[in-house]
């Protein structure tokens, strides 16, 4: 039975990731994500106050990818994100926990909009496969 399980894990994942490289594909994925986070979330606009955004995007591309991949990490320190963790920590940006759902918010909205092959099942592909790296996340501040 668990056999089963592990793989529609892998499956769920997979459907994610293949919709993020679809989101790639699109000119300004990034950019509208930012557009809707700060929408949902004014209150981080200030937090990129003085924010070099090529650079951000660039970091972002890299955390999507590593919240993509996460689960199928080993659950030992450091994790594949325990650096970024750590940067979003109260003890470096001082990311609230309480700003992560909006963030997972706004990128299901960005993904609807650049992924032509949006289903409410690659929603639920992206949900479940970032909540585990959401939740390290927030444990880690």
């Amino acid at each position: 039975m668990s056999g089963t399980g592990e793989a529609l894990d892998r499956e769920t994942m997979a459907a994610a990731k293949a919709s993020y490289d679809r989101c790639c594909a699109a000119p300004r994925f990034l950019e509208d994500f930012y557009r809707n986070f700060f929408a949902r979330c004014p209150q981080a606009r200030t937090m990129f106050a003085r924010t070099d955004f090529e650079r951000q995007h660039k970091l972002l591309r890299h955390a999507f990818g590593l919240l993509l991949i996460f689960p199928k990490q080993p659950a030992r320190e450091p994790t594949i994100l325990a650096r970024v963790a750590e940067r979003h920590s109260r003890r470096e940006l001082g990311v609230d926990p309480s700003l992560y759902q909006p963030f997972i918010d706004a990128l299901i909205d960005t993904v609807r909009r650049c992924d032509q092959d949006f289903t409410p099942a690659v929603e639920d592909a992206w949900r479940k496969t970032v909540r585990k790296g959401v939740e390290y996340m927030q444990a880690k501040y």
